[in-house]
C-alpha cells in the first residue's frame, strides 16, 4: 500500500496513455475498417435512376365549373385568390379554393348595362310597333265605314240613269280594293314589326341568359370538393405546383385533385438520349427520400409519346409513370422518389464502388490491400451503374480495396 501512494501518479499517467493509445487504436481501426471495401461477388444491374414524385394512380381531379367554358361570358384573366394548404384532408363539399372575383364583376355590369340598353330597344320597338298597327287598322275601319256609304249609294243608284250606276258602281269597286289593300299591307307590317319585336327580344333574352350565366360563375368562383380525400395541387407549366395568384381558365380548368391512395405511383422524367433504352414493363427499384432504407418495387405501366423541355433538364424529357407494387400506409402523395429503372440483369458479377476505381492515362487500377501492405492494381472494367461497376481481371473475390485514395498514393508500386 505504502509504495502504491508512493508511485500512485505514476500509475495513473501510465494508465491514461494507456487509454488514449487504446482510443487512438480502435479510431484508426475503425476507420481503417470503413476506408476499405471487400470485392463480392453478386448480381449485378444496370439501371438508369431519375428523380420522380408520388401520386395515386387515380385520382378525381377538382377543376373550374363547366359555366366557365362558355364563350358568351367573355370572361378573363380569372385568378386563384385564396386555396386550402396541400395535403389538407377534406370531406365532400368542402372548400378548396375561391377565385378572384372582380373581373366577373366587371363583367356583370357591363352586361348589365347592356341589358338596360336592349330592353329600352325592345320597349321603343313594342311602342313603335304598337302605333303602327293602331294607325292601320283605324284606317281599314275608316275605309270600312266608308264602304256602307258606297253601297248605299249603289243601292239608290238602280233608279238613276245607266251612266251614273256605272260611276256609282265604280266607286264602291275602288273601295273595295283600297279595303283589300290597305289589309294586304296591314298583314304585310304586322309581320314586318313582329320579325322586329321578336330580333329585340331574342337579342334582350341573350344579355339576360349571360346574366344568370354571369351570377352562377360568381357562385361557382367558390371551388367544393367533389368528394372525400387529400388535397394535392395540380401542375402547371414548368411541371411546378399551382400557387395562389395562377391564372386559370377553359385552356387550364384542373385546380387540384383527390387521389386514390389505393395504388400509387412514381411521375418522373427521362432524357431523350435514355428513353429509347426503357419499355412498358421494366422494372424498377424505388427508394423515398423521407423513408430512408425503405426500397419498394415497381414497373413502368407508361411512356409519353412527345417530350417536353423542362427547367433543370439539359435537353428534351419523357414522362414515365412507375406503379408501385408494393405501396403502404406510410407513402403519401408528394413524397420525392428516387427511381432505378432496371436496364439489365447481370448474375454473379464481382463488383466494386466506382469511387474506388482510379486511371493514369489508359490504365484503371485500384488501391489494393494486402499482407500488410497498399498496392496499386491494375484492372479491367466492364458495365457500371450511378454506384458499382464490374470488374473481368485483376481482383478476386474477397480482396480488400481502399474507397479513396491514401495520403502516400503517388509513391505506391503497381504489384505485380
Amino acid at each position: 500500500m505504502t509504495v502504491f501512494k508512493k508511485y500512485k501518479w505514476t500509475f495513473i499517467g501510465i494508465g491514461a496513455l494507456f487509454t488514449i493509445a487504446l482510443a487512438l487504436w480502435i479510431f484508426n481501426h475503425s476507420r481503417e475498417v470503413h476506408s476499405t471495401y471487400v470485392v463480392r461477388r453478386t448480381n449485378f444491374e444496370k439501371y438508369i435512376e431519375t428523380k420522380g414524385e408520388i401520386h395515386g394512380k387515380n385520382a378525381l381531379f377538382i377543376t373550374l365549373d363547366d359555366i366557365f367554358k362558355d364563350n358568351d361570358l367573355r370572361l378573363s384573366g380569372l385568378r386563384i385568390k385564396d386555396m386550402v394548404p396541400e395535403g389538407t384532408i377534406v370531406k365532400k363539399g368542402d372548400w378548396v379554393a375561391t377565385l378572384d372575383q372582380a373581373s366577373i364583376t366587371q363583367r356583370i355590369q357591363e352586361n348589365r348595362d347592356e341589358l338596360e340598353r336592349r330592353l329600352a330597344f325592345l320597349n321603343d320597338a313594342r311602342i313603335d310597333s304598337t302605333i303602327t298597327l293602331t294607325n292601320m287598322r283605324q284606317r281599314i275601319n275608316e275605309l270600312q265605314y266608308d264602304l256602307q256609304y258606297n253601297e248605299l249609294d249603289l243601292q239608290q243608284a238602280k233608279y238613276e240613269s245607266p251612266a251614273y250606276q256605272r260611276r256609282i258602281q265604280t266607286a264602291y269597286n275602288q273601295r273595295v280594293r283600297q279595303i283589300d289593300r290597305a289589309k294586304r299591307d296591314y298583314e304585310l307590317r304586322r309581320l314586318d314589326l313582329s320579325n322586329r319585336l321578336r330580333r329585340f327580344e331574342e337579342r334582350y333574352n341573350t344579355v339576360a341568359e349571360i346574366d344568370k350565366k354571369l351570377q352562377l360563375a360568381m357562385e361557382a368562383s367558390n371551388i367544393a370538393s367533389p368528394q372525400a380525400g387529400m388535397v394535392i395541387y395540380a401542375r402547371v407549366r414548368g411541371n411546378r405546383k399551382i400557387r395562389v395568384g395562377d391564372e386559370v381558365g377553359p385552356w387550364r380548368p384542373e385546380i387540384a385533385s383527390i387521389p386514390d391512395l389505393s395504388v400509387l405511383v412514381s411521375e418522373t422524367y427521362v432524357e431523350e438520349i435514355d428513353i429509347s433504352k426503357i419499355s412498358v414493363g421494366d422494372s424498377v427499384q424505388i427508394t423515398i427520400d423521407a423513408l430512408p432504407g425503405e426500397r419498394y418495387r415497381g414497373n413502368i405501366i407508361q411512356i409519353a409519346n412527345v417530350g417536353q423541355e423542362l427547367a433543370g433538364f439539359e435537353s428534351k424529357v419523357f414522362a414515365v409513370t412507375v406503379e408501385l407494387a408494393d405501396a403502404n400506409s406510410k407513402l403519401l402523395p408528394g413524397m420525392t422518389s428516387t427511381n432505378q429503372i432496371i436496364q439489365e440483369r447481370i448474375p454473379q458479377q464481382l463488383i466494386i464502388p466506382k469511387s474506388s476505381l482510379f486511371t493514369d492515362g489508359n490504365r484503371s487500377y485500384v488501391y489494393l490491400k494486402k499482407s500488410g501492405k497498399i498496392w496499386k492494381q491494375l484492372v479491367e472494367t466492364g458495365t457500371e451503374n450511378n454506384e458499382f461497376i464490374v470488374v473481368s481481371n485483376g481482383l478476386e473475390e474477397k480482396d480488400r480495396i481502399l474507397i479513396s485514395a491514401p495520403a502516400n498514393s503517388e509513391s505506391l508500386a503497381f504489384l505485380n
